[in-house]
């Protein structure tokens, strides 16, 4: 889970950057870098697909051994 907080505020400044970025470029409202942030902060640390990030908490299926018939 700590990686996935981490990971969320990273893409939240770099998305907020670049945002920023692209709005001051073309002229747009400087709010357009914050929102573009939390948009990708959000949807990465969300993983609503679930792409991104699986979840530990499913247990692997263990491969079946055939044990010798006693008979």
């Amino acid at each position: 889970m700590h990686k996935r907080i981490a990971a969320a505020v990273l893409w939240f400044l770099a998305c907020w950057t670049a945002g920023s970025f692209f709005s001051y470029t073309l002229g747009l409202d400087p709010l357009v870098g914050p929102i573009v942030g939390i948009a990708a902060a959000g949807l990465f640390a969300g993983d609503p697909r679930r792409i991104i990030w699986v979840r530990s908490s499913v247990p692997a299926t263990a491969p079946r051994t055939s044990a010798p018939d006693p008979a």
